[in-house]
Protein backbone atom coordinates (compact mmCIF):
# COMPACT_ATOMS: atom_id res chain seq x y z
CA UNK A 1 0.00 0.00 0.00
CA UNK A 2 2.83 2.34 0.86
CA UNK A 3 4.47 1.73 -2.52
CA UNK A 4 1.19 2.47 -4.32
CA UNK A 5 0.93 5.82 -2.50
CA UNK A 6 4.55 6.58 -3.35
CA UNK A 7 3.93 5.67 -7.00
CA UNK A 8 0.88 7.98 -7.11
CA UNK A 9 2.88 10.81 -5.52
CA UNK A 10 5.75 10.44 -7.99
CA UNK A 11 3.34 10.24 -10.91
CA UNK A 12 1.71 13.47 -9.79
CA UNK A 13 5.09 15.18 -9.37
CA UNK A 14 6.20 14.01 -12.82
CA UNK A 15 2.92 15.10 -14.42
CA UNK A 16 3.00 18.54 -12.80
CA UNK A 17 6.65 19.02 -13.75
CA UNK A 18 5.78 18.17 -17.35
CA UNK A 19 2.80 20.52 -17.33
CA UNK A 20 4.98 23.60 -16.78
CA UNK A 21 5.04 25.08 -20.29
CA UNK A 22 8.39 26.81 -20.13
CA UNK A 23 8.50 27.91 -23.76
CA UNK A 24 5.02 29.41 -23.52
CA UNK A 25 5.90 31.22 -20.29
CA UNK A 26 9.17 32.56 -21.70
CA UNK A 27 7.19 33.81 -24.68
CA UNK A 28 4.79 35.66 -22.38
CA UNK A 29 7.72 37.26 -20.54
CA UNK A 30 8.96 38.46 -23.94
CA UNK A 31 5.44 39.63 -24.85
CA UNK A 32 4.97 36.88 -27.43
CA UNK A 33 2.11 34.40 -27.51
CA UNK A 34 3.93 31.61 -29.31
CA UNK A 35 0.65 29.85 -30.04
CA UNK A 36 0.10 32.52 -32.71
CA UNK A 37 3.24 31.47 -34.59
CA UNK A 38 3.94 28.57 -36.90
CA UNK A 39 1.70 25.60 -36.19
CA UNK A 40 0.58 27.02 -32.84
CA UNK A 41 2.63 24.52 -30.84
CA UNK A 42 3.60 26.01 -27.44
CA UNK A 43 7.09 24.50 -27.56
CA UNK A 44 10.68 25.52 -28.13
CA UNK A 45 10.49 25.45 -31.94
CA UNK A 46 7.75 28.07 -32.08
CA UNK A 47 9.48 30.08 -29.36
CA UNK A 48 12.52 30.13 -31.66
CA UNK A 49 10.34 31.55 -34.45
CA UNK A 50 8.63 34.06 -32.19
CA UNK A 51 11.48 35.31 -30.02
CA UNK A 52 14.75 34.17 -31.55
CA UNK A 53 17.31 31.40 -31.32
CA UNK A 54 18.49 31.99 -27.74
CA UNK A 55 14.96 31.96 -26.32
CA UNK A 56 14.13 28.85 -28.37
CA UNK A 57 17.18 26.96 -27.13
CA UNK A 58 16.44 27.88 -23.51
CA UNK A 59 12.82 26.77 -23.86
CA UNK A 60 13.82 23.47 -25.47
CA UNK A 61 16.43 22.79 -22.78
CA UNK A 62 13.86 23.38 -20.04
CA UNK A 63 11.37 21.09 -21.79
CA UNK A 64 14.15 18.50 -21.98
CA UNK A 65 15.01 18.96 -18.29
CA UNK A 66 11.48 18.39 -17.05
CA UNK A 67 11.51 15.01 -18.78
CA UNK A 68 14.99 14.10 -17.55
CA UNK A 69 15.63 15.40 -14.03
CA UNK A 70 12.72 14.12 -11.89
CA UNK A 71 12.79 10.75 -13.66
CA UNK A 72 16.57 10.47 -13.25
CA UNK A 73 16.30 10.70 -9.46
CA UNK A 74 13.37 8.28 -9.35
CA UNK A 75 15.22 5.74 -11.51
CA UNK A 76 18.45 6.23 -9.55
CA UNK A 77 16.72 5.29 -6.28
CA UNK A 78 15.52 2.06 -7.94
CA UNK A 79 12.33 1.91 -5.88
CA UNK A 80 10.03 0.49 -8.57
CA UNK A 81 10.21 -2.30 -11.11
CA UNK A 82 10.43 -1.70 -14.85
CA UNK A 83 6.66 -1.57 -15.47
CA UNK A 84 5.84 1.08 -12.83
CA UNK A 85 8.97 3.02 -13.85
CA UNK A 86 7.87 2.91 -17.50
CA UNK A 87 4.50 4.40 -16.56
CA UNK A 88 6.18 7.08 -14.43
CA UNK A 89 8.46 7.88 -17.36
CA UNK A 90 5.48 8.87 -19.48
CA UNK A 91 3.93 11.15 -16.84
CA UNK A 92 5.94 14.30 -17.77
CA UNK A 93 5.04 13.74 -21.43
CA UNK A 94 1.36 13.55 -20.50
CA UNK A 95 1.75 16.74 -18.49
CA UNK A 96 3.44 18.47 -21.41
CA UNK A 97 0.86 17.39 -23.98
CA UNK A 98 -2.21 17.94 -21.78
CA UNK A 99 -1.07 20.83 -19.60
CA UNK A 100 -3.61 22.21 -17.11
CA UNK A 101 -1.82 25.54 -17.62
CA UNK A 102 -3.20 25.60 -21.18
CA UNK A 103 -6.56 24.01 -20.36
CA UNK A 104 -5.55 20.52 -21.39
CA UNK A 105 -3.57 21.49 -24.45
CA UNK A 106 0.19 21.37 -24.86
CA UNK A 107 3.22 20.72 -27.00
CA UNK A 108 4.31 17.88 -29.23
CA UNK A 109 6.75 16.44 -26.69
CA UNK A 110 9.94 15.90 -28.70
CA UNK A 111 12.32 17.66 -26.29
CA UNK A 112 10.61 16.03 -23.30
CA UNK A 113 10.93 12.64 -25.01
CA UNK A 114 14.69 13.17 -25.29
CA UNK A 115 14.81 13.94 -21.56
CA UNK A 116 12.89 10.80 -20.67
CA UNK A 117 15.26 8.52 -22.58
CA UNK A 118 18.35 10.23 -21.23
CA UNK A 119 17.09 9.46 -17.71
CA UNK A 120 16.00 5.89 -18.46
CA UNK A 121 19.02 4.75 -20.50
CA UNK A 122 21.90 7.02 -19.53
CA UNK A 123 21.76 8.88 -22.88
CA UNK A 124 22.03 5.80 -25.11
CA UNK A 125 18.54 5.63 -26.63
CA UNK A 126 18.31 9.44 -26.73
CA UNK A 127 21.52 9.57 -28.77
CA UNK A 128 20.21 6.89 -31.14
CA UNK A 129 16.98 8.90 -31.53
CA UNK A 130 19.02 12.00 -32.41
CA UNK A 131 21.08 10.04 -34.95
CA UNK A 132 17.90 8.63 -36.50
CA UNK A 133 16.46 12.15 -36.84
CA UNK A 134 19.63 13.28 -38.62
CA UNK A 135 19.85 10.26 -40.92
CA UNK A 136 16.14 10.01 -41.75
CA UNK A 137 16.10 12.59 -44.58
CA UNK A 138 19.40 11.29 -45.96
CA UNK A 139 18.09 7.73 -46.16
CA UNK A 140 14.47 8.23 -47.13
CA UNK A 141 14.27 11.60 -48.82
CA UNK A 142 17.39 13.43 -49.94
CA UNK A 143 16.83 17.13 -50.50
CA UNK A 144 13.44 17.05 -48.79
CA UNK A 145 11.34 20.17 -48.48
CA UNK A 146 10.89 21.43 -44.93
CA UNK A 147 7.24 21.18 -43.88
CA UNK A 148 5.20 20.37 -40.74
CA UNK A 149 4.02 17.17 -42.40
CA UNK A 150 7.48 15.92 -43.26
CA UNK A 151 8.88 16.89 -39.84
CA UNK A 152 6.08 14.93 -38.16
CA UNK A 153 6.85 11.88 -40.31
CA UNK A 154 10.54 12.28 -39.51
CA UNK A 155 9.97 12.42 -35.74
CA UNK A 156 7.49 9.55 -35.58
CA UNK A 157 9.38 7.40 -38.09
CA UNK A 158 12.68 7.88 -36.26
CA UNK A 159 11.15 7.06 -32.89
CA UNK A 160 9.45 3.93 -34.22
CA UNK A 161 12.78 2.85 -35.70
CA UNK A 162 14.67 3.11 -32.40
CA UNK A 163 12.21 0.63 -30.93
CA UNK A 164 14.53 -2.00 -32.41
CA UNK A 165 17.35 -0.77 -30.16
CA UNK A 166 15.07 -0.50 -27.14
CA UNK A 167 14.16 -4.16 -27.69
CA UNK A 168 17.83 -5.18 -27.98
CA UNK A 169 19.36 -3.00 -25.27
CA UNK A 170 16.56 -2.10 -22.84
CA UNK A 171 13.79 -4.63 -23.28
CA UNK A 172 12.48 -3.81 -19.80
CA UNK A 173 11.46 -0.39 -21.12
CA UNK A 174 9.51 -1.56 -24.17
CA UNK A 175 6.29 -0.45 -22.48
CA UNK A 176 7.70 3.07 -22.03
CA UNK A 177 8.75 3.13 -25.70
CA UNK A 178 5.32 1.90 -26.84
CA UNK A 179 3.42 4.48 -24.78
CA UNK A 180 5.84 7.23 -25.85
CA UNK A 181 5.35 6.26 -29.50
CA UNK A 182 1.55 6.41 -29.16
CA UNK A 183 1.76 9.87 -27.60
CA UNK A 184 4.09 11.17 -30.34
CA UNK A 185 1.72 9.84 -33.00
CA UNK A 186 -1.17 11.53 -31.19
CA UNK A 187 0.61 14.88 -30.83
CA UNK A 188 1.55 14.85 -34.55
CA UNK A 189 -1.77 13.43 -35.72
CA UNK A 190 -2.86 16.53 -37.62
CA UNK A 191 0.35 16.75 -39.65
CA UNK A 192 0.41 13.00 -40.29
CA UNK A 193 -3.18 13.04 -41.51
CA UNK A 194 -2.30 15.84 -43.96
CA UNK A 195 0.45 13.81 -45.66
CA UNK A 196 -1.86 12.10 -48.22
CA UNK A 197 -3.29 15.52 -49.15
CA UNK A 198 0.19 17.01 -49.65
CA UNK A 199 1.27 14.00 -51.73
CA UNK A 200 -1.83 14.34 -53.89
CA UNK A 201 -1.15 18.06 -54.39
CA UNK A 202 2.48 17.38 -55.28
CA UNK A 203 2.01 14.55 -57.74
CA UNK A 204 -1.46 15.26 -59.18
CA UNK A 205 -1.50 19.01 -58.94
Amino acid sequence: MEQIRLFALYFLIEFLAGSIMFSYLIGLILHKDIRRYGDGNPGGFNLWHAAGRVAGIIGSLLDFAKGALPLYFIAKNNIFGSVPLSILAIAPLLGHMFSPLLKGRGGKGVATTFGIWVALTNFQIAILFAIALILYPLVFHKGYEESPEYNALRVVGSFLFIGVFVYILYREFLLAWFLNALLLIYSHRRELSDIPIRLKERFLG
